[in-house]
């Protein structure tokens, strides 16, 4: 199996060429998604009417943590040190990183049953990367739709309540996001390398769900033993938390350069774990 992904990558990733080929290797794998997305978005919007229902039933459930969390705050001015429109803040943020990695990280949930009846052994064959189908092998068309009007509706609530001091918190922002989904990149593939490993992968995607579900509030409400995992165990603080207080100006560059340690070295992490479980992979064949 290790010699035949070595196969792989000498086919797919050619020596030469230096950074035009790298640069090339990359577009070809965004054609590839695009290819994917697009004729899943064909099976979704027109062959599964179930799958309009399903998008009504997230914006319902969306509308609804909005009422429970205005409820919530109606008569609160501050939660842990923040006003109201800076935790309503925490909510969005939280959301546009879930709908995010839900969107184009999707593949994991589809993963198992390539394992378990011997099917990824054929996309071991293909001239990919070995993670590129068990990750974004699916797209949820529904989450991208949804992804349209939460940013909108998020660049319209930061201005209206003046929550962006100025352009440097922005770059801030962008950066440490893009950051926690290098992070959730890593959780998925890690995911992804346990179920080959175990066949298991079910369990673990709700509990990763679950944890990060915990950070919809400043994570800030929590005793410290709580924050302690969350931040050190498994980083949902690094994930959510951080970018909506780099947003607010109220992460340090410390907490910057964090967030960029904790994301590589989780990416690395998970792409050792992930060589590791595929040299230990028993295919259909052998």
């Amino acid at each position: 199996m290790e010699h035949m992904e070595d196969n792989i990558s000498s086919k797919f990733n050619p020596p030469a060429g230096g950074q035009n080929s790298k640069l090339k290797r990359f577009w070809k794998l965004v054609k590839v998604w695009l290819m994917i997305a697009s004729r899943v978005a064909q099976t979704q919007l027109l062959t599964s009417w179930g799958g309009y229902l399903f998008l009504a039933g997230k914006i319902i459930r969306f509308l609804l943590y909005f009422v429970v969390l205005f409820s919530v705050l109606s008569k609160a001015v501050f939660l842990a040190g923040y006003q109201r429109e800076q935790v309503i803040l925490f909510f969005l943020v939280f959301n546009l990183v879930d709908v995010t990695t839900q969107a184009f990280f999707r593949g994991v949930y589809r993963f198992r049953p390539l394992v378990v009846r011997g099917n990824f052994d054929l996309d071991l064959l293909r001239p990919l990367p070995s993670f590129f189908r068990p990750v974004f092998g699916w797209t949820d068309i529904w989450d991208l739709i949804t992804l349209i009007p939460l940013l909108g509706y998020f660049a319209w609530f930061v201005s209206k309540n003046y929550l962006l001091s100025d352009y440097s918190t922005l770059g801030s922002f962008v950066l440490v996001f893009l950051s926690s989904l290098v992070l959730a990149f890593s959780f998925h593939l890690l995911i992804c390398a346990i179920c080959v490993l175990t066949t298991e992968i079910d369990h673990l995607t709700w509990v990763y769900r679950d944890l990060i579900g915990m950070a919809r509030f400043p994570t800030d409400i929590y005793p410290q033993s709580i924050r302690a995992i969350l931040t050190f165990v498994v980083p949902v603080v690094v994930l959510i938390t951080f970018p909506a207080k780099a947003l607010l100006g109220l992460l340090s560059w410390r907490g910057i350069l964090a967030s960029l340690f904790v994301s590589s070295l989780s990416l690395w992490g998970s792409f050792w774990l992930w060589k590791y479980a595929l040299k230990r992979y028993s295919s259909a064949s052998s």
